[in-house]
């Protein structure tokens, strides 16, 4: 029974994966391509210009980390023209075998924090070339078929105390693969680019209620290390001196975005 409970939670986990990877491809006609594909307006503003253009870099340097890892699809899409509840703040990133997808707020496209670009992509893509998804499935098969034999030979109690042990576990290894992630974004993207990312994000909490912070704390713990220890962490990554990243921007790049061609 055991067996049989872990195997069917790795079927459920791979058919899921196609499934977000088939969605998120056609996410990216609908939402991207709509807008990067689509005819500019005859008086396209200064926002609509930058904002095109940061979707080109994007795509291409998207396109070339594909062809260095052999990658045989990598699409990208907004998730707030996606789902009705989508935030322009979400990054996220789903992959099954060769094919992998992005899901990306509009947000990061802004002039706001159009600077926080690399970082996030570095990080999303850190976890599509690490195969973080393919590793969860193994380590939540294994922690089905442990909770079932220890529901069917242990006592209540224990069988309790080795489920929340084993789920302890688990976000332990989630919190080291994000870290890790946050690690490739310090490679890639300098110490300073992803401390300044995850310092926005302490000032956004500061915004909130003490109880609104607290929800988020708890809703955010099991998926994701607080804030200042991924600080702490990006301070302590050996990363040496790089050249800039290729969607790197100065301050007033979005001020000074040259015309789109017709």
């Amino acid at each position: 029974m055991a067996v049989i409970a872990s195997w069917a939670w790795a079927l459920h986990c791979t058919r899921d994966r196609r499934v977000q990877v088939a969605e998120g491809f056609r996410a990216q006609h609908h939402t991207w391509n709509s807008l990067l594909r689509s005819r500019p307006p005859h008086d396209a503003s200064p926002f609509h210009r930058a904002f095109v253009q940061r979707m080109s870099h994007a795509e291409q340097h998207l396109r070339a980390v594909a062809r260095g890892h052999r990658l045989q699809r990598l699409s990208i899409a907004f998730t707030d023209g996606w789902h009705p509840s989508g935030d322009g703040n979400e990054a996220a990133s789903v992959a099954e075998r060769r094919r992998a997808h992005l899901w990306l707020g509009s947000n990061w496209f802004g002039p706001k924090d159009t600077m926080h670009l690399p970082v996030v992509l570095e990080h999303e893509l850190g976890h599509v070339l690490r195969r973080d998804n393919q590793r969860s499935t193994v380590l939540q098969a294994v922690g089905v078929l442990l909770v079932v034999l220890a529901t069917a030979w242990l006592p209540l109690s224990a069988a309790l105390v080795t489920a929340v042990a084993l789920r302890l576990l688990y976000t332990a290894w989630v919190w080291c693969s994000e870290l890790a992630c946050d690690a490739r974004a310090v490679r890639a993207c300098g110490r300073d680019s992803v401390t300044l990312l995850w310092r926005r994000n302490v000032n956004l909490l500061r915004t909130l209620s003490p109880l609104a912070r607290l929800e988020h704390g708890l809703r955010s713990a099991p998926t994701h290390p607080p804030y200042r220890l991924r600080i702490w962490w990006a301070r302590r990554v050996k990363a040496p001196v790089l050249k800039p990243h290729p969607l790197a921007v100065p301050p007033d790049a979005w001020d000074r975005t040259p015309p789109i061609a017709a």
